[in-house]
């Protein structure tokens, strides 16, 4: 009971500050020639947002990240589901897991080498209609798993864990990556 008192009493870090370091976890691969080609599945995207709308998010999310060496090539519009697992990387829309989850990014991985990463977003989360840019914002961390960038123990960082940074509001959440993810990203693939 004390040592959860102690937890709750806790300070919580704000935007900028950085978390307690847990040690970053190892990133499973980098994409083989600097490349990830995706396709975007449009199906059950927010009913607040406008189709052609949430397309250009998902679009102008991956876009930012080609500042860290990586070519993030769109091949189009498919009906394969994101967390299939069938051999293409899907980019969408998914109700399809737990309601607490807002987006997650699954692969596969072989030798250091990505073979496949599917970014799903749950689409009915109201906080994203109250909150547009924590869409947007999530879009963009998952675009960087994606890439095979871990959580971030900064809470300024597009690749923040955002559990760990409760206090931030998210209207001022960051809409690109962050001098400090572009860094990791750079190194995770200048490693390669």
């Amino acid at each position: 009971m004390l040592l959860l008192a102690l937890l709750l009493a806790a300070p919580l870090p704000a935007l900028g500050e950085p978390v307690e370091d847990r040690g970053e976890k190892r990133s499973p691969g980098v994409w083989p020639e600097r490349t990830y080609r995706w396709w975007y599945n449009p199906q059950h995207h927010p009913v607040w947002l406008d189709a052609a709308q949430a397309r250009t998010w998902v679009l102008a999310a991956a876009k930012q990240w080609e500042n860290c060496g990586v070519r993030m090539e769109y091949q189009g519009e498919t009906g394969h589901a994101p967390g299939a697992m069938d051999g293409i990387n899907v980019v969408g829309w998914s109700l399809d897991m737990p309601r607490q989850i807002r987006g997650i990014t699954q692969g596969r991985a072989a030798a250091g080498r990505l073979l496949e990463r599917d970014i799903a977003i749950r689409p009915d989360r109201e906080e994203f209609a109250r909150f547009p840019r924590l869409l947007r914002k999530v879009i963009m961390h998952e675009f960087g798993h994606a890439l095979g960038l871990t959580h971030s123990p900064r809470c300024d960082d597009v690749m923040t864990l955002a559990a760990d940074c409760p206090r931030a509001h998210p209207s001022t959440l960051p809409l690109m990556p962050t001098g400090n993810d572009l860094e990791r990203c750079l190194a995770l693939y200048r490693a390669d």
